[in-house]
């Protein structure tokens, strides 16, 4: 470091001595004892107005939530309930046939668009807005939110009655899953197989004499024409 280093430096650092020293003498003299804190302030709850009390919603009765347990959600009987155009109401559906055995009552539903609905006796339609409490041989009897209401079948729909002999001829047999007697089946738009009458042997054993006399007669007209002789080449 040179002199001319030198004596630019001393004044910068006499002047920071000298400020230092002040600093240092007026701490002495009692500069900073007076600075205090202030007390802390004290928070008040804001009260409530007079006259007015907070009150918490009574919760809803425990039965409005009877459908949890009454109809859980793994339950085999639970169906899906349609929504958007598959849901239709019961006004809809048309009544189609009735199937009323000792084991099975069932009611065969036709809906828009020629949609099959098949519901026993006691469940619910697929949506769920009713559900059918009865069956009668020409009606099916619907409950639903606004009531009960009865859906027959067309007029003319054939009905089959309990078949209580058997039929003459021993190649014709009622169905094995029917009882004479016991089974009651109504179809709208169709005869049943039992409908169908046996015919008896007596009366096909005279369509078979008649046929066979039928071809005997044609038989003979053929022998009794003269036969034709081949007409010779040069001539077809």
């Amino acid at each position: 470091m040179n002199a001319a280093t030198q004596r630019r430096l001393s004044l910068p650092l006499a002047i920071l001595a000298v400020a230092l020293g002040g600093f240092w003498l007026a701490g002495l003299a009692g500069l900073g004892r007076s600075v205090h804190w202030d007390p802390p302030r004290t928070t008040v709850a804001p009260q409530a107005a007079p006259g007015r009390t907070a009150t918490l919603p009574r919760p809803p009765p425990l039965e409005r939530y009877a459908a949890v347990w009454t109809h859980p959600l793994f339950d085999p009987q639970r169906r899906p309930q349609l929504r958007g155009t598959e849901a239709q109401s019961l006004g809809e559906l048309a009544l189609t046939g009735i199937i009323l055995t000792p084991g099975l009552h069932m009611a065969l539903l036709r809906g828009r668009d020629d949609v099959q609905v098949r519901v026993r006796e006691g469940e619910a339609l697929p949506d769920g807005s009713a559900t059918l409490v009865a069956l009668e041989p020409r009606a099916a009897i619907f409950e639903g939110p606004g009531g009960r209401l009865a859906l027959t079948l067309p007029a003319g729909a054939p009905i089959d009655p309990p078949s209580r002999t058997p039929p003459p001829s021993a190649a014709v047999s009622p169905p094995p899953s029917a009882a004479p007697g016991t089974t009651s089946m109504v179809v709208a738009g169709g005869d049943s197989p039992d409908r169908r009458e046996a015919r008896p042997p007596r009366a096909a054993a005279d369509d078979e004499a008649a046929r066979l006399e039928r071809l005997k007669a044609s038989l003979r007209q053929r022998r009794a024409l003269p036969d034709t002789p081949p007409a010779p080449a040069g001539e077809r």
